[in-house]
């Protein structure tokens, strides 16, 4: 067995310490803000341009690295490290550090401006689904409501905007999965980390050059695994998307995604345009099959007049997209439409 040693990256081979102490060397400009536990985003737009989001707005910072080439150095050595390559023909990296911060990278090939770099810090400890409710991203009415479908296994999807905390609200719905389930999550980069659940499989893209294996590959295989339930991670791709619907299709319950879209209605439609876009089925079809067998969608939003909300749940009734609970920009609170039955029936 391999031993390990600790950085402030997480454990890494012992065999590879100088090569992780060389990044820790380059890593120093950013440490103190890595290390903040208020710190959600650390952006490098240049080596001397460094910003940050702390409690959901983003604010400038004195950071900055030593030249353009510290910088281009620091990216060249993670890749290394983590055994991927970033070069001019190469000149995007998307990777996960040890302790599961992913971070974006680009060299000057596609950003003039010079090297940059994204990384979403790992959040130093979990929110739980009650510090949602104490922050005010939704209401206790809305988390009750979602537990119950958790607990009772039906298909959701979980729709947002970018950084809009839609793999924050997964982490804290999943506390709810029954332990003595078997769930298996497929990521292109694992951001879950569902540890406490005991028969838990996490499967990930790898980010080797020339891979050939992707989301849809994930999903096929957890299919061949026997799962109660099967996490996916945000779904980019039609193939993808057709084999989330594929799974959902096929008798499983309890299956989860996320997706970029602008509400819940956008998410069904979204998600039918990318599985219609492989050409395997019409869009009518694709539109039928979704409908026909997801039972929630809820919608995050990260705005700067409200910060992060879960701005809308939906259910899917007799094939029609029906809001539970919107978040009102205006009044700044959530609101029950109570004209609909949100109770687990049928579809819903």
């Amino acid at each position: 067995m391999i031993g390990t040693i600790a950085t402030i990256f997480g454990d890494v081979p012992i065999e590879k310490a100088t090569e992780w102490g060389l990044v820790e060397h380059y890593f120093e400009p950013i440490k103190n803000l890595f290390l903040n536990s208020d710190v959600t985003e650390i952006f490098i737009d240049r080596f001397d341009n460094i910003s940050i989001e702390k409690n959901g707005q983003i604010e400038n910072t004195p950071a900055k690295f030593e030249s353009e080439i510290a910088l281009q150095s620091f990216i060249v050595q993670i890749a290394r490290c983590l055994g991927q390559q970033v070069d001019e023909d190469r000149p995007i990296l998307d990777a996960r550090l040890p302790d599961c911060s992913r971070l974006c990278c680009t060299l000057p090939t596609v950003s003039p401006q010079g090297a940059t770099m994204t990384l979403r810090v790992v959040p130093k400890s979990l929110i739980t689904a009650e510090q949602l409710v104490e922050f005010g991203a939704l209401t206790q009415t809305m988390l009750d409501f979602l537990i119950e479908h958790i607990r009772y296994g039906s298909n959701i999807i979980v729709s947002g905007n970018t950084g809009s905390g839609k793999t924050t609200i997964l982490r804290a719905l999943a506390k709810y999965i029954p332990h003595a389930e078997r769930v298996i999550t497929c990521e292109d980069t694992q951001e879950l980390y569902l540890d406490w659940l005991k028969y838990k499989v996490s499967l990930e893209a790898p980010k080797r050059p020339n891979s050939d294996v992707e989301m849809k590959h994930l999903i096929e295989a957890a299919l061949r695994m026997r799962p109660d339930r099967i996490w996916v991670g945000e779904i980019r791709r039609a193939s993808a998307a057709d084999a989330f619907l594929q799974a959902i299709n096929t008798g499983h319950s309890g299956c989860v995604t996320t997706l970029h879209a602008n509400s819940c209605q956008d998410a069904v439609s979204r998600l039918q345009y990318l599985i219609a876009s492989a050409g395997l089925i019409s869009y009518e079809l694709a539109g039928k099959q979704i409908v026909g067998a997801v039972n929630v969608l809820i919608h995050a939003s990260r705005h700067p007049d409200y910060g992060r909300k879960v701005t809308e749940i939906s259910i899917i009734d007799n094939g029609q997209v029906k809001p539970l609970f919107t978040f009102n920009t205006t009044t700044l609170k959530h609101e029950a439409i109570s004209h609909v039955n949100g109770s687990i029936s049928g579809n819903s």
